[in-house]
């Protein structure tokens, strides 16, 4: 990647004038004029070395000019030293025109990703859709990075759990707990008769989970690799009494208050934790620790969850789990495991007045509701738009518009308009054939480019940080790019068209297919 061979460049510059290099960063500059490519290491380490920025900057120049490397134009020193790349017509023709070369940084690591993992005791909300659409496009974004994922789905139905009781108290008359009208449609087709409030939950949770799947496969468009039952694979195997007889063998577990405590505070976490209750029930700590142990023993080397806001406060205590039984740390990033990312609430806005969903008022805004008002490409989207960390509001209005204020009409469009303009070229004829150098000095065709041969750095920067929504930053910033030079340059005129401009046009919607698709969204050719 052109990317990497700057980097490389500018961290043998600096080593030149005897610098200890700790990380070059290089990034794309905000406009065209400032470059393909631009880095603030003269800033960062003049301040480090006691020399000026801006005198830094013109001594890496000198000694980068020296260094062959036909892949750059020009390099010049701008504001208080930052230095910026200009790269040849030659290399953008040869990155936009032929495969580009992947940088595969995730390349064959056995990746872990479980996401949603809702309670088979109703249909999924809106707060479920966060986790759902990060953790899909996250492992299409990984295995784009050459990682071998492995998506799953944690099934909590174990017959011993107080939900799967009260969810069959609510079957058999005896309980009002996880009643809704989908719930009650369902005890309709349920025969309960004789079964115990255990029995009749585990029925009951079954076929909940069955039109849960039912739903993120053919609704979603989320595929798992493995749906992992915790009833089957933990409690009915004998797993999580073997993970506490373990635990004891480590010498980390001593008894207060009736109850078996963990010591999870020696190794980070706030304080110790109850693994068994005073009344000899195992807590679902254990199950957690058990569940994540065996997905070590199948040999994933990087495990992620992707869990709702109001478990943030397990991560300590599961990464001090994990560091009691000898975990290995994320290859990337030298980070205690599980990876764990929380994704924060949700409201949707209704003629300016935002609605938060709540369970305890009920409340509660189906995820199948908005997928049938909006559609799911819309839906994926703005759901994918903001940080997981971060608040969000669905923007119901903005959604429903059809124009370019609507960021999904907006991308789609712009790979609509190409594709359109594809198909009426089949029946022309060219006229001339304006060569890529030539379309250089036109700045939309040189930034549209540059933009294009992006695609592969965006993907290799979320694999590795895992922020999912600037893929969305860059699908809009593609789409922009490829109007600005529809905007430009006829390629089509009189009835001919130019093969040119066909050409690089062609790259762009190809790159957009691309970016949608990894969104998980579709690239219609007409709109």
């Amino acid at each position: 990647m052109i990317r990497k061979r700057i980097e490389t460049l500018v961290t043998e510059a600096l080593e030149s004038q005897g610098i200890e290099v700790h990380k070059v960063k290089i990034e794309r500059p905000t406009t065209s004029s400032h470059g393909d490519y631009t880095t603030n290491v003269a800033l960062v380490y003049g301040k480090k070395m006691g020399i000026s920025p801006r005198d830094l900057a013109g001594s890496l120049t000198e000694n980068l000019m020296r260094i062959p490397a036909p892949e750059i134009e020009k390099i010049e020193v701008a504001g208080p030293g930052f230095l910026n790349f200009f790269l040849t017509p030659t290399t953008l023709e040869q990155e936009v025109m032929q495969e580009q070369e992947k940088e595969l940084v995730r390349k064959n690591e056995n990746i872990n990703i479980e996401f949603i993992s809702t309670n088979p005791t109703g249909e999924l909300h809106i707060g479920h859709a966060r986790s759902a659409f990060y953790g899909d496009t996250l492992a299409r974004v990984l295995t784009l990075a050459g990682a071998n994922v492995t998506r799953e789905f944690y099934i909590n139905d174990s017959r011993d759990s107080n939900q799967i009781n009260e969810l069959g108290k609510t079957a058999l008359g005896l309980g009002e707990q996880y009643k809704t009208p989908e719930l009650e449609e369902k005890m309709r087709t349920l025969n309960v008769e004789g079964l115990s409030p255990k029995e009749a939950g585990v029925k009951l949770a079954g076929l909940v989970q069955a039109s849960n799947r039912a739903f993120i496969e053919n609704n979603l468009g989320v595929h798992f690799d493995v749906w992992y039952s915790e009833d089957a694979e933990l409690r009915g195997a004998g797993v999580n009494e073997k993970m506490l007889a373990l635990l004891k063998e480590h010498g980390v577990t001593y008894e207060k208050e009736g109850a078996l405590w963990l010591k999870t505070s020696a190794y980070g976490d706030d304080e110790d934790r109850v693994v068994v209750r005073s009344d000899g029930t195992m807590t679902y700590f254990v199950a957690d620790i058990s569940y994540h142990q065996k997905k070590f023993e199948r040999g994933f080397t990087t495990v992620i969850d992707v869990w709702g806001s109001d478990h943030h406060g397990h991560i300590k205590r599961m990464q001090a789990a994990g560091q009691i039984l000898g975990w290995p740390k994320a290859p990337h990033g030298d980070t205690l495991q599980p990876i764990v990312f929380c994704a924060q609430m949700v409201s949707l806005k209704e003629d300016g007045v935002s609605k938060k969903m709540s369970k305890r008022a009920g409340n509660v805004i189906l995820l199948r509701d908005l997928v049938e008002e909006f559609g799911i490409d819309i839906v994926r989207w703005f759901f994918n738009e903001k940080a997981l960390s971060t608040q969000m509001t669905f923007d119901m209005a903005l959604a429903r518009e059809k124009s370019e204020k609507n960021p999904v009409y907006y991308v789609q469009y712009a790979h609509a308009r190409i594709a359109s303009i594809e198909e009426k070229t089949r029946l022309l004829t060219p006229h001339t054939r304006t060569t890529f150098l030539e379309l250089m000095n036109i700045p939309s065709a040189h930034t549209l480019a540059s933009r294009i041969i992006e695609f592969q750095e965006v993907i290799t920067d979320i694999a590795l940080t895992y922020n999912v929504n600037t893929l969305t930053v860059y699908a809009t910033e593609l789409a922009s790019a490829t109007n600005a030079f529809y905007r430009d340059v006829r390629i089509i005129e009189n009835e001919q068209y130019d093969e040119g401009a066909l050409l690089l046009a062609r790259s762009a919607k190809k790159t957009l297919e691309e970016v949608l698709s990894t969104l998980g969204i579709s690239a219609p050719g007409k709109m």
